[in-house]
């Protein structure tokens, strides 16, 4: 279990410039002050948050709590069924700045889903999976000509659907060298072609009139998917209480002390959707922009991380460029804690996270194992927004206490960007 707390009181709201002397203090949105609570299970997640605004110059969503409950996905029986279950609760306000024109409700949800493994046409993998969501408010937008009074009471139910098919395809080269401490034994390419294809009905009560709306929108979709990856097996020593358990099962035969471990040493993706039917304004019938993405871990200490996207088409006379984005991380771990760098997280800015599967945060980053340090280089490029580059360390100095820090360098920013 974690508690993290965050509380910020400013006399005015131009204190961070005229202390700071730097506009872009100004211009990004101040960390919101929350208490917040994160409990996690192999098999199940809670979190609890509570938010207050501190400052009346600022616009916040308070929130009196904000609960969230879920379950991994698990396997039902013998059967290939699996299923998760997702639980949430808030009490949520909007305080606008210097107003008291604000915005509140209760919300409760519930989110079913499941999916299901076939193997009926070998060697492709079929798995068709299915969603239900289900929330209740305590009311809609309230006021206008149109809604005066609005509705109270109201629930609103999403369903969603869809179906994955796989094959994958692998070949085995005969390599083994430790050359620049690769540490390989034979490599494995992998290819793994993937079509699949996803429907959500939009919900019954549309989030435009609601406060705070959780469902998404309808739509129809199919996306193409070809994932390769290049394994290895690799040495590793068996840890003493493994021995130990070996031994007590089988006495007779010697115990290795080393064992041989499936890796990637890189995965490369390619994939890129298409809407089949569009709604209000939006376009169906067209593909959409080509996602890239490269992953390597040549040393369990070292990844480095790419992500592009490329348009599927252009506008006439327009002045698009061919490159949507660009993100490049390289991430180094070093000390004496044991996740490698391909366990390790990204690379991310100190924020709230109210729930997350797996280790538990705090100011938003994972908790390092002890004696452990974690260094993160990053360069974010995108022509319609800014280019920047971020430095990110942080460092397990003892059970209780871990320090970080996160840079960011701002190289150029387009007016009008997001």
């Amino acid at each position: 279990m974690s508690v993290v707390t965050h509380l910020q009181k400013y006399s005015d709201v131009d204190f961070r410039k005229e202390l700071l002397f730097r506009e872009e203090f100004v211009e990004d949105d101040n960390p919101e002050s929350f208490l917040s609570l994160v409990m996690s299970d192999p098999n199940y997640s809670f979190s609890a948050v509570a938010r207050k605004r501190l400052n009346r110059f600022e616009t916040v969503t308070e929130a009196y709590p904000d609960l969230a409950f879920s379950t991994r996905t698990q396997r039902i029986g013998d059967t290939n069924l699996f299923t998760g279950t997702n639980v949430s609760f808030a009490n949520l306000q909007t305080k606008t700045a210097h107003s008291t024109n604000d915005t509140d409700v209760i919300r409760a949800s519930w989110t079913q889903d499941f999916s299901y493994g076939l193997n009926l046409f070998q060697p492709i993998q079929l798995t068709p999976s299915m969603s239900v969501q289900q929330t209740y408010y305590t009311k809609d937008k309230q006021g206008g000509a149109e809604r005066p009074q609005g509705r109270r009471n109201l629930i609103s139910g999403q369903s969603s659907g869809g179906i994955d098919a796989s094959l994958t395809l692998f070949r085995m080269f005969p390599i083994v060298t430790d050359m620049l401490g690769l540490n390989i034994h034979q490599l494995r390419h992998v290819l793994t072609p993937t079509v699949s294809y996803g429907y959500t009905h939009p919900p019954t009560v549309p989030n435009d009139n609601l406060s705070f709306g959780l469902a998404g929108e309808g739509t129809s979709k199919l996306k193409f998917e070809v994932a390769n990856k290049l394994q290895t097996k690799r040495r590793v020593q068996i840890s003493r209480a493994d021995r130990l358990a070996q031994e007590a099962q089988d006495a007779s035969s010697p115990i290795p002390t080393f064992s041989l471990r499936s890796v990637d040493l890189a995965r490369f993706l390619i994939a890129i959707p298409y809407s089949l039917r569009g709604r209000q304004n939006k376009q169906g019938g067209r593909l959409g922009d080509w996602s890239f993405s490269l992953e390597t871990f040549p040393w369990p200490w070292l990844r480095l991380d790419t992500s592009w996207s490329y348009p599927s088409h252009f506008l006439k006379g327009s002045r698009d460029t061919r490159l949507n984005n660009w993100n490049v991380d390289l991430v180094m771990v070093g000390g004496r804690g044991a996740i490698t760098a391909e366990q390790a997280p990204n690379i991310q800015a100190p924020k709230q996270r109210s729930q997350e599967m797996g280790p538990q945060l705090t100011r938003g980053l994972p908790l390092l194992p002890q004696g452990q340090w974690y260094l993160g280089l990053g360069h974010r490029y995108s022509p319609n927004d800014k280019t920047e580059s971020v430095l990110q360390f942080d460092w397990r100095l003892s059970e209780k206490w871990q320090i970080g820090t996160f840079n960011r360098f701002t190289w150029k920013e387009v007016a009008g960007g997001s």
